[in-house]
């Protein structure tokens, strides 16, 4: 029978020492590191069925190695759990946030490393066993944006559940705030991943009778964008003209977050985000939303799919990229118009010609035809 292998990484040779011998004794097959960077070395052609890292370390610490590991597709999916210091609660904070599966606090105790060791290692089996597919080929992004969320709701709730009691209500709350951020963000990625499926089965229903005030739906896109982005809700100026839409809120409302949460993602913070709304003519209201961010090649604004995302390596990404491509598909569904001009490093301008509702005498709605 195969052992587990487990790599070990720390700067403390006794610490190092001591938990291999401890492992080696439980007849798991354990490796070492003194730094990330030695670290990567060895994964070069041995892999683990899980890492244990200290955070502070020389030359590569553990969340650069962290951040490497979680981009790398033949690695992404090994569990990970840091060794931390009692006093790193923010830097402990911010690696389960960014994916981190567990953690354990210096001084430990060996039987609560060998349990989160067989915890993590037998889930990761299962997942394994049942999924395979998603821990082989060049894209891991699917696996990524679900586990990512889910292990900062799973490794507070662990924190909170184990030792509330010995933090202060300050950094409680901002675990529960996190908790929250990382549930909404897992629920948006399955709710696209739901809506872009339906879109594949033809099963969307497109009410020809469907309106929404594009303004009222802006402003609410808008203030649900600023408890994401904190400090940043004047980022945004906008001129947008009263005007009933063809379309159902639900969708109008998704198309605007998206499209905006997209702008605000591939930009500078010190830049601004310039939308402008109004009637272009008899048929068809304007909309069109401007940053001056990192911009798309044109090679990748020919490529832009459903779960499509460019130089990942580089980008600070969040989502499966689903937004831009099912904003577009819901415009042609609703008869409207989807353009796009960008350029690299200059940013990018999306133009929606989306179709207008007029009123009848007597106050009945009508949807005008798109030539």
């Amino acid at each position: 029978m195969n052992k587990n292998k487990i790599l070990i990484v720390d700067d403390e040779l006794n610490i190092r020492d001591t938990i291999t011998e401890l492992l080696v004794c439980q007849n798991y097959d354990v490796k070492a590191a003194c730094n990330g960077q030695e670290a990567l070395s060895l994964l070069e052609y041995w892999t683990p069925d899980l890492i244990v890292c200290d955070i502070m370390m020389p030359v590569m610490d553990g969340s650069a190695l962290h951040e490497i590991i979680k981009e790398s597709p033949s690695l992404s999916a090994i569990p990970f759990v840091f060794l931390t210091a009692k006093s790193e609660n923010n830097l402990m904070r911010k690696c389960l946030l960014q994916g981190a599966d567990d953690f354990l606090s210096k001084p430990f105790k060996i039987n609560e490393l060998i349990s989160i060791i067989e915890t993590k290692i037998a889930r990761f089996e299962k997942i394994k066993n049942a999924h395979h597919n998603l821990y082989s080929g060049k894209k891991n992004t699917f696996q990524h944006e679900i586990n990512t969320p889910l292990h900062g709701i799973l490794g507070f709730t662990n924190l909170l559940i184990k030792d509330e009691g010995k933090f202060e209500k300050k950094l409680i709350h901002e675990f529960y705030e996190s908790i929250k951020i990382s549930g909404e963000r897992l629920d948006r990625t399955l709710q696209n991943i739901i809506l872009y499926q339906n879109l594949k089965d033809n099963s969307l229903e497109f009410n020809d009778t469907s309106s929404a005030e594009i303004l009222k739906i802006f402003l609410k896109a808008k203030a649900k964008l600023s408890r994401i982005y904190e400090n940043q809700e004047t980022r945004i100026s906008f001129e947008v003209d009263k005007a009933t839409i063809g379309m159902s809120e639900k969708y109008l409302h998704f198309i605007l977050f998206e499209l905006l949460d997209n702008a605000l993602k591939f930009s500078s913070s010190s830049k601004m985000i310039l939308v402008s709304g109004e009637r272009f003519n008899d048929e068809y209201y304007e909309l069109v939303i401007r940053d001056f961010g990192i911009g798309f090649s044109e090679d990748e604004l020919k490529k832009i799919g459903a779960s499509q995302q460019f130089n990942r390596e580089k980008r600070e990404q969040q989502g499966l990229g689903l937004g831009l491509f099912l904003s577009k598909m819901i415009i042609k569904q609703t008869k409207g118009v989807f353009t796009i001009v960008s350029k690299v490093n200059e940013g990018t301008c999306i133009k929606l010609f989306l179709p207008l509702i007029i009123l009848k005498e007597g106050g009945n709605a009508s949807q005008l035809e798109s030539c």
